[in-house]
């Protein structure tokens, strides 16, 4: 053996302790994360909701606005799995089985953050209990708990065999591996992804209508709010796909060519451009001459101006161009890149439907109505509050963050993201 072969040789098992313990690193850090806002929500739960900067008109904070982000991650994800099963054929299968992954984690933290935001536990079962069945945040809640179920079985649907050649208990009785077996659950996913496709447009609809059926909040009350979300929903969803393709491919968990990259970095411009029209129109709506809110005000040219030109300009027009032609597309980093900026528009424009919608009281009240924000001026009554959240709802937010990550991770080690031969 020459000296190059056993240098070659020496270098694996230490290339494959480095990884392993750079494995269990990462994990310990995100197991820290974790522990700071399961630790943070326990903080909360003895003082209270009073430790948050939800004050007055806010009665909702970063824990909503996390929780609408992730629902739209989750939506998008699954519409993209959907979708590409029905109507792309093998075009997007390489990235299906990621999608699905990200839709379920998306919507289990999203279901997650909803408890925070509650204060105390016991509202859980008061949502149950004393459930408002017009109300549409019941509808939100019931469709999340269905929609995880449908996401998870989903997910199964598509790894069951492969989970079966394994030796998985994840297989659950998957032993018939013919060809007709096969084809038989060809046949199931293709039909359970029309139910599937629909469901991940309702559950972000339901998330819509909590504001868009709200007459009193004129920020809300608009009939394009369940088109626009899902419309950012698909660009959310497809840009982590993006990213979260391009870290699987790295580790060698997923397979699939630059053309592919280039196609679905197309599909998010087309996405991109779909949200931008849909955003001009809401703001058309809100800012036509001589009937501008202050709300719209407010975005536009107030407090939260620079958030929303953040959102346009860093999360729309940028993304956009950088994606629109394919010579662009042809550099990996240019993607990345783009995706990124597109998910960040994203995040803040879901803020800024939760702060500014919530910033001014409905209605002008008298003199002398306690809202709970003092003014400058010392008085405790206000009609207009500002909202940023607290260090603690940070921690709890970053601690459902680590959780997403975490499980992500693990997918990535025990899930089987590549398609074999042998499934359909």
């Amino acid at each position: 053996m020459s000296s190059a072969d056993t240098a070659t040789t020496a270098a694996a098992p230490s290339s494959g302790r480095s990884a392993v313990w750079g494995w269990r690193v990462w994990m310990i850090i995100l197991g820290v994360l974790i522990a700071a806002g399961l630790g943070t929500w326990i903080y909360q739960l003895m003082q209270g909701l009073q430790i948050t900067n939800m004050r007055g008109n806010v009665i909702w904070g970063l824990y909503i606005i996390t929780f609408m982000f992730f629902v739209g991650l989750s939506a998008g994800g699954l519409i993209i799995a959907s979708a590409g099963r029905l109507f792309a054929g093998e075009r997007y299968k390489p990235i299906a089985r990621l999608a699905l992954v990200e839709a379920a984690i998306a919507i289990f933290i999203a279901a997650l953050l909803i408890i925070p935001d509650l204060g105390h536990l016991e509202h859980i079962f008061n949502l149950v209990i004393h459930a408002h069945w017009m109300s549409p945040m019941i509808w939100d809640f019931l469709v999340v708990i269905i929609y995880l179920v449908i996401s998870v079985v989903y997910l199964w649907l598509y790894t069951r065999r492969d989970h079966a050649a394994r030796g998985s208990w994840m297989a659950l009785g998957t032993k018939d591996h013919s060809a007709a077996a096969r084809a038989s659950d060809e046949k199931v996913t293709y039909w359970y992804a029309w139910l599937a496709l629909p469901a991940a447009i309702l559950v972000h609809s339901f998330t819509a209508w909590i504001f868009g059926l709200q007459i009193s909040r004129g920020f809300w009350y608009q009939a394009i709010m369940a088109p626009l979300f899902i419309s950012s929903a698909l660009v959310s969803g497809l840009a982590l796909v993006i990213i979260l393709a391009m870290v699987t491919r790295r580790r060698g968990k997923a397979s699939f060519d630059d053309g592919l990259l280039s196609s679905i970095g197309r599909l998010l411009a087309i996405f991109i451009a779909v949200e931008a029209f849909f955003v001009f129109c809401e703001v058309l709506a809100a800012y036509f001459p001589g009937v501008a809110s202050d709300p719209s005000r407010q975005l536009l040219t107030g407090r939260y101006a620079p958030g929303f030109y953040f959102e346009v300009i860093a999360g729309l027009v940028i993304p956009f161009v950088m994606l629109l032609f394919a010579r662009w597309r042809a550099h990996r980093w240019v993607i990345v890149v783009a995706s990124v900026l597109a998910l960040l528009g994203i995040f803040v424009h879901r803020a800024n439907v939760i702060v500014i919608g919530l910033g001014k009281a409905p209605m002008q009240l008298a003199p002398g109505t306690p809202l709970g924000t003092p003014t400058a001026s010392g008085s405790s009554f206000e009609v207009n509050s500002v909202y940023f959240p607290s260090g603690w709802e940070f921690l709890i937010v970053i601690g459902a963050l680590a959780l997403a990550t975490m499980l992500f991770t693990l997918a990535i080690r025990y899930i089987p993201l590549k398609e074999s031969s042998e499934t359909y």
